[in-house]
């Protein structure tokens, strides 16, 4: 008896009118079979067959003809070259994975190529190629092209006449029933009131309609009851989850990469998905929705960050594996999915397919193709914040307040050290035994890390201070030992004790170490007294930097150079008295913002500060380095205007580096490092800039010197950051395009190596934040702009304005005594321990504990500044897009074949011609054209995008497009059935300014989309596939609407809004389907199972496929396990009464109606039946289970 319970569950699941996926699985199309095969199959052929086997070779090998149907599928001496259906039969495909031939030759072809060509084998190798090998036209006649009904521009014609007038609601219907007419067809009778919520529901926010919802519809006897449903659904904050979802499909939206190697990542997407969904529910008009997606942030419209997510249409698009050599190929990958997205996606044309050649059906070139591939050529990828400006300059002050605090406290905290290291002296023998005790077990211990540790921690002193001592205590070279003369009797006692023997506790040696460390304690002690006159005589830093290197600190004067090769923590005094031979400029160095090489035209000398220096001749090439007192490592800056003799010796102090170098210096930091205070005035000099001495006479030399003075923009739109620009030491003009600042007027004459240098005197007021040094080539397009171009600016630095006082006195005072070989070997010494990378100098992070108590009360008032100032931080967050930006604007050549190798003529950029009367019309622009693009695809003139939109709009309704083909309206796609009534629909749309909640109004208010979706046999005898409409079309729920109604009808959907997106395999994520991760590396197995599409390449509909696993998840898998459970405790909770009664309530929450009896009596049957042998719960949980998996629940009527 049970088992016969059992079955009837079976039996619910495998009715005709339950099944799960009734509908056979689909096959690709005709048309999508052609289109695979020209962007997927022919171009393969092209590139990588042709040269061997088609009617042009010199000698067809193998007597293998692969450049037509015929010729492919006839094959030569091995065989047929390709047998439909039938892929391991297929020589050439057996051929291409070296399985029996090697081809091609030069290098197997990738997996994916190989998979493309297994699936149009299996697919039937659909192949338009007639003939020997193809002649491609010539020209395309494009008057005769832009008569074809897709390329006319939609009018509304005059609405038909029709006899049952009283049928009619709008004009959808008069189209529908005129056509029906001609058919002689009627149409179907209006569904029922639980049909119709229902249908509506699903359609317009994805969720089944409660109970509640069903019997206020049902009871509401109003002529226009339907209709205020219409409008609930459409101020519902769901509307946009559904209809966002339907556009993500086009917009291939996917949060990763289908590659992991260097895979740019999107943790933050879900911005332009929730964008998405806020736009639609907002109805924003569609031909703006395009544009903001394409250009938003080139919009001259305030509020720039409400628009940047919209940027991420594009820029969450897949990025290609790019090394090496397939640099080129992955680029042109990319542009050729956001080509191929955004024209099928928007205009419903196969524009890719002119990647390797002309459009062999549309009338697309592939001068066309590659017009568009200019624009994203010109664009790159950025993340932008999406919060205002006032709120991102917030955070910039409250952060910059940060660093100025952090800064003053290490400032503090490097004047406190100073302050306490003498009094460190009395560890200097504790520091020596430490580190004999170390050299004793080093090589000795099993464990070096934990032996280390635990000296350390037994030791209580500084690692940092350790490491030091050990470096300098354990030193074996002789020549480096002579340096440090104070240890002469510490190496000698170190060299005489034996190697066999373990002496770290032999405590004979251990007194021994303390004598020689109270000994050299004993020695500092004793001149620490002298220590300020024998550093000013001698330096601070003697016993860290070369006498070469030192440079006397002349107060107000700042050599620029000089900052190279010290931190941001280093005091400015310290840093200007370094100056080290051949350091080269890093970001971390003190007061150094930027360092670039061969940046091309464009780059930020500042935050959102751009400049052009195109104007003087910037291009990619670059060599060597920023460097002080040399043009690249050793090679010293010599502006005598004669060749050195030596140039390995330092002559001059100043900056070298070659063309194409640039490096921008942040006032502010210098500031802050002290010496200068916030308000000063003060001049930038450079004595002479222009070629090195060591090129001098040579032809090739010249180049220009650059100076440009700036300040953060107040507001950008203003464009008010630059103070002043010099080129070869004259004042420029500066004028801005695009948001981007360049040189204007004339540019003075290059420099060449011929003894003559600009010289540079600029005054800089108190607000400048930024100098930037610029060197440039001067050569001619063809020249290397970096050939012998040894640029450098001699004697540059900045001076206060006015200079101190202290300036002129301190060069007219004298020495007071003379100092003997005994004081420097005591400067020495002291500088070897008191110096800021000396033995006694705690780093920062230590000194603060070791403070004595009026210092500590300040360090402690400083930190908790900090912390409130880290707070304020805090509050300011600064979520960033992935978003776009414009890039080096250029015009792209055609790549010859799809071959970025074999470059032809240039495209410029512009809308193909079949949009512009046949003529190319280049974008009058100077950014990336993107604006452009966008403008005239939005336009009201362009006679695809309503068009292609409102057949979206109709295929989601009905499940079928007006076109069949969604995402192709050319010569391959399918033809209208209804011309006039997507004509009407595309003009209503602009009319009614690109509405889609109008649109929505006008079609589901129709009677035509009020049809019952009851079989008719007549009908279908002449309409099978109902092209006419004659009834609605039973439609399969897709994943995400299946998947939330169960989690909505069982009492469990998350309803949260928004935000970021959750892995669909957490059991706890029961969140709407469209906020889980999108993954196109490893797609989700519950999406992939349920045809979700591939989120690599744009969807124009999705798939309906009936496969074994699918059946299996719903009668196996844990998710429905969980959802009959939740289910069938929900009824019983909500609906406390017997049996029957609960199976009614049941009904009503899955499938919108009541239960009939046959319902109510096998449903009793099996749950008592099943109570009787198990337990209530259990029986409730296994009946719940097999409605939840009816197709009643599955399909929408």
């Amino acid at each position: 008896m049970y088992r016969r319970y059992i079955t009837f569950v079976f039996a619910l699941l495998l009715t005709p009118a339950l099944v799960l996926g009734d509908e056979p699985a689909t096959e690709m199309p005709p048309a999508a079979q052609l289109e695979f095969f020209e962007t997927k199959i022919r171009p393969v052929l092209v590139q990588h067959c042709y040269t061997c086997h088609s009617a042009d070779s010199d000698s067809v090998k193998g007597g293998l003809l692969l450049d037509s149907r015929k010729a492919i599928q006839l094959g030569g001496d091995s065989g047929p070259g390709v047998v439909p259906g039938e892929p391991d039969e297929s020589v050439v495909l057996s051929a291409m994975r070296y399985e029996s031939f090697e081809m091609p030759p030069k290098g197997k072809l990738s997996d994916d190529v190989l998979q493309d060509f297994e699936t149009w084998i299996k697919q039937g190798a659909a192949d338009p190629r007639e003939g020997g090998q193809l002649v491609s036209k010539t020209e395309i006649d494009f008057e005769a092209a832009g008569k074809f009904w897709a390329f006319q521009k939609p009018v509304k014609s005059k609405l038909p006449k029709v006899r049952n007038k009283a049928w009619m609601a709008n004009p959808i219907d008069r189209y529908v029933a005129a056509d029906l007419a001609k058919k002689r067809l009627a149409v179907s009778d209006s569904a029922g009131k639980r049909v119709l919520i229902r249908r509506a529901y699903y359609d317009l926010i994805g969720l089944p309609p409660t109970i509640q919802q069903q019997t206020a519809f049902i009871n509401d006897s109003s002529p226009d009851a339907f209709g205020k449903v219409i409008e609930t659904l459409l101020e519902s904050k769901h509307y946009g989850e559904r209809w966002g979802r339907h556009w993500l499909d086009v917009a291939r939206y996917g949060e990763d990469q289908a590659h992991t190697f260097k895979a740019r990542k999107y943790p933050r997407g879900y911005y332009y998905r929730d964008w998405v969904v806020e736009s639609i529910n907002a109805d924003m008009p569609y031909n703006e929705f395009v544009v903001q997606q394409l250009a938003g942030d080139l919009l001259d419209q305030p509020n720039l960050h409400e628009r940047t997510p919209a940027l991420g249409f594009f820029a969450l698009g897949p990025v290609y594996y790019a090394e090496n050599v397939e640099k080129a190929k992955a680029a042109a990958d990319e542009w050729d999915d956001r080509i191929d997205t955004l024209t099928r996606g928007v205009l419903g044309l196969t524009i890719s397919c002119a990647r390797c050649h002309d459009h062999k059906y549309d009338p697309i070139t592939t001068s066309d193709y590659y017009a568009l591939a200019g624009v994203f050529a010109s664009t790159k990828y950025q993340e932008r914040p999406i919060v205002s400006q006032e709120i991102v300059a917030q955070r910039a002050t409250a952060d910059q307040a940060v660093r100025d605090q952090a800064l003053e406290i290490n400032r503090f905290l490097a004047q406190a050290g100073r302050t306490i290291r003498p009094s460190l002296t009395a560890e200097i023998p504790v520091y020596m035994q430490t580190v004999f005790k170390w050299l004793q077990i080093k090589d000795r211990a099993k464990d070096k890390k934990k032996a280390s540790e635990k000296l350390l921690k037994e030791s209580g002193l500084s690692k940092t201070l350790l490491d030091r001592w050990t470096k300098l205590l354990e030193q074996k070279k002789e020549k480096t030992r002579g340096q440090y003369s104070f240890l002469a009797d510490w190496y000698s006692w170190l060299d005489a004790l034996p190697n066999d023997k373990d002496l770290s506790a032999d405590e004979t040696c251990l007194a021994e170490v303390l004598t020689l460390g109270a000994a050299l304690q004993t020695a500092v002690e004793s001149r620490l007294d002298d220590r300020q006159e024998l550093f000013a005589e001698f330096g601070v830093n003697a016993a860290f930097v070369p006498a070469e290197d030192l440079s006397a600190v002349t107060v107000g004067v700042i050599p620029l150079g000089n900052l190279f090769d010290d931190s941001k923590d280093v005091p400015l005094e310290s840093a200007v008295a370094s100056d080290k031979y051949g350091a080269v400029a890093e970001t971390s160095d003190l007061g150094v913002h930027l360092v670039s090489y061969g940046w091309g035209t464009r780059i930020k000398i500042g935050p959102e500060i751009d400049f052009s220096f195109a104007q003087i001749g910037s291009d990619s090439n670059k060599y060597g380095s920023v460097t002080n007192d040399g043009w690249t490592g050793r090679s010293a800056i010599s502006t005598t205007g004669k060749v050195p003799a030596n140039n390995e010796k330092r002559h001059e102090q100043g900056i070298g580096m070659h063309s194409n170098a640039l490096v921008t210096f942040d006032l502010d930091e210098i500031r802050r490092a002290g010496l200068m205070s916030v308000g000063q005035k003060f001049r930038f000099h450079v004595d002479r800039a222009g070629m090195n001495d060591d090129v001098g006479g040579a032809a090739m030399s010249s180049g220009y010197a650059a100076v440009v003075v700036s300040k953060p923009h107040k507001d950008k739109n203003v464009m008010d950051a630059i103070i002043g620009g010099y080129v070869n030491g004259k004042k420029m003009e500066i004028t801005f395009s695009d948001f981007t600042y360049n040189f204007t007027g004339a540019i003075p004459a290059a420099l060449k190596a011929d003894g003559t240098f600009a010289e540079f005197d600029i005054e800089i007021p108190s607000d400048a934040k930024y100098i930037t040094l610029i060197t440039t080539g001067a050569g001619g397009p063809t020249d290397n702009t970096i050939s012998s171009d040894h640029m450098v600016f001699s004697g540059v630095r900045i001076e206060m304005s006015p200079l101190p006082e202290t300036k002129l006195a301190n060069t007219e005072q004298g020495n007071k005594r003379e100092f003997t070989e005994s004081d420097r070997q005591a400067a020495l010494l002291l500088s070897q321990m008191l110096y800021d990378e000396g033995l006694l100098a705690l780093p920062s992070g230590e000194v603060e504990k070791r403070l004595p108590e009026e210092l500590q009360v300040k360090a402690t008032g400083l930190r908790a500044e900090e912390k409130k100032l880290m707070d304020a931080v805090a509050a300011i967050q600064i979520p960033l897009a992935h978003s776009l930006t414009d890039g080096d604007a250029r015009d792209m050549p055609i790549y010859v074949a799809g071959d970025p190798g074999k470059k032809g003529t240039i495209s410029p950029r512009a809308m193909p011609a079949i949009f512009t009367g046949g003529e190319s019309v280049p974008f009058q622009t100077q950014g990336s054209g993107r604006l452009e693009l966008a403008q005239a695809l939005a336009s009201s003139e362009n006679p695809l995008t309503a068009r292609v939109m409102v057949n979206r709009i109709w295929a989601s309704h009905f499940g079928r497009g007006l076109v069949g083909t969604t995402s192709n309206f050319g010569e391959l796609g399918e033809r209208p059935t209804h011309p006039q009534l997507l004509d009407y629909l595309a003009v209503e749309f602009i009319e009614n300014n690109w509405s889609l909640k109008h649109m929505h109004r006008l079609i589901m208010n129709s009677k035509t989309y009020q049809q019952s979706s009851d079989f008719r046999e007549d009908p279908y005898e002449v309409d099978p596939d109902n092209r006419l409409l004659w009834r609605m079309n039973r439609k399969r729920l897709e994943i995400e609407p299946w998947r939330d109604g169960l989690l909505y009808v069982s009492g469990e959907l998350d309803l949260t809004f928004g935000g970021p997106s959750k892995e669909l395999d957490d059991a706890q994520n029961r969140r709407r389907t469209m906020y889980g991760f999108v993954s196109r590396h490893r797609l989700n197995e519950l999406l992939r199972l349920f045809d979700f599409p591939d989120p690599n390449i744009t969807s124009a509909a999705r798939s309906v496929t009936t496969v074994p696993l699918q059946q299996l998840f719903v009668l196996n898998s844990d998710f429905m396990s969980n959802r009959a459970k939740a289910f069938a405790e929900r009824v019983q909770k909500e609906m406390d009464a017997e049996v029957p009664q609960q199976i009614t309530y049941a009904f009503e929450l899955l499938y919108g109606r009541k239960a009939d009896e046959e319902d109510i009596i096998l449903g009793t049957e099996f749950i008592e039946t099943v109570a009787e042998s198990d337990n209530m719960q259990s029986a409730w949980e296994q009946y719940a289970l097999a409605l939840l998996s009816a197709n009643e629940f599955l399909f929408v009527d």
